[in-house]
């Protein structure tokens, strides 16, 4: 079964090195704006998505059970989680949602490493 639980902590650098391997091939898919209204569609575009993952840090990044990597972002009130998947060719932005926090990560971490 698929889902969108964190199995894994994935490192800064790591992120960094993946998008960097993929820099001007980054794409939005278009049902990830599927949850947003009609007035707020003219307002969100993609680079509001694709500019956090090329100019921010995020402040975690985790690989979820079904392959997808989840990255968040530090936002005044809420965090950015962008939910991103890796592909041959590109890689796609599938959704996004705004999350009052991310998961602990360097527990994550921790339990791995004690298996």
């Amino acid at each position: 079964m698929n889902t969108t639980k964190i199995i894994e902590s994935i490192g800064l650098e790591q992120f960094r090195l993946i998008l960097e391997r993929y820099l001007g091939k980054i794409v939005v898919c278009p049902h990830a704006f599927d949850h947003l209204s009609d007035a707020q569609r003219k307002i969100f575009k993609e680079e509001d998505l694709i500019n956090p993952l090329i100019k921010e840090t995020p402040r975690g990044v985790g690989l979820q059970q079904n392959g997808r990597y989840a990255a968040f972002y530090r936002r005044k009130e809420y965090y950015l989680r962008i939910i991103l998947e890796v592909k041959p060719e590109r890689i796609e932005v599938v959704t996004f949602l705004n999350t009052e926090n991310i998961p602990n990560l360097d527990k994550i971490k921790n339990e791995k490493s004690q298996l």
